[in-house]
């Protein structure tokens, strides 16, 4: 894991996720490539049919490109103010569609860092997240707007033993082996469940001695099951979860992600490393 793409959209997670990417990418002796993509259409979306719907357009596209003007500039200030902290760090600026360059970009680096969506009003449901998940072939990891490096002292690791949870585990290995602790928590009913030895044993192997635990998944909507998750990070006190992500592209109406997947990417308090 050398190359690390933080996705710096000029957003209220802006900040947050260069610091991540920044932290990663030291903790892994990496690089970091810093990425803003000017789209003026990943701000109109819905707003701009509506309000042009109604003789608004030429408004609508002066806004635009106001904000897309405003993102950028913030976006390399917040860079060259952090620059110094970042491990060879190096500005990239595109044109474009923002996903499909996110997803470019994704396909050539080790993992992509992204803010949390929904906290942005000019883009709570940004494509870019979905796309980088479900098409860059490549870890995500997702980080809430107010986060701050304090290390990654515990880790929780969601196993069902499902190929999207297992693409993770060995995505996240090189951060694992620079977390003290590690919980395996083996997710699914009762009588269903997997077993947590192959995973503690795979671990080892690579010299992380990890703890099981176990949560019955049991009934209720996958969004209660997202939220019971999260308990089972505050009381491990994990700073970073590591999860396979579910759902299919368009499924859901929140960027077409499975339930349980949505509710953990927009309500974790720490980093996700997610993978599909």
């Amino acid at each position: 894991m050398k190359s690390v793409l933080a996705v710096a959209d000029g957003g209220p997670a802006l900040e947050a996720t260069v610091v991540a990417a920044g932290y990663l990418g030291g903790l892994v002796k990496g690089q970091v490539d810093v990425l803003h993509v000017r789209d003026s259409l990943s701000l109109v979306g819905n707003l701009a049919a509506a309000a042009m719907a109604e003789g608004a357009a030429a408004l609508i596209i002066e806004d635009s490109q106001g904000a897309v003007a405003e993102r950028a500039a913030r976006a390399r200030k917040v860079f060259d103010e952090l620059a110094a902290t970042l491990p060879q760090a190096r500005f990239i600026e595109r044109d474009g569609n923002e996903a499909d360059v996110v997803v470019a970009q994704g396909r050539v680096s080790d993992v992509v860092v992204v803010g949390r969506p929904g906290v942005d009003e000019r883009k709570p449901e940004p494509a870019y997240v979905s796309a980088a998940i479900y098409e860059s072939a490549r870890p995500v990891m997702i980080v809430p707007p107010t986060w701050q490096p304090g290390g990654f002292e515990r880790a929780l690791v969601a196993w069902n033993g499902s190929a999207q949870a297992a693409r993770a585990l060995g995505y996240a290995i090189p951060i694992l082996q620079r977390v003290p602790n590690v919980t395996v928590l083996t997710v699914g009913a009762a009588d269903d469940r997997a077993p947590a030895d192959p995973v503690l044993r795979y671990l080892d192997r690579h010299g992380i001695k990890a703890t099981p635990a176990a949560f019955d998944a049991g009934s209720g909507s996958a969004r209660a099951r997202g939220r019971a998750l999260l308990q089972h990070v505050a009381s491990v006190g994990a700073n970073l979860m590591v999860m396979g992500a579910y759902g299919e592209g368009g499924m859901l109406k929140f960027l077409g992600l499975g339930g349980a997947t949505a509710k953990i990417i927009t309500a974790c308090k720490v980093p996700v490393l997610m993978a599909r």
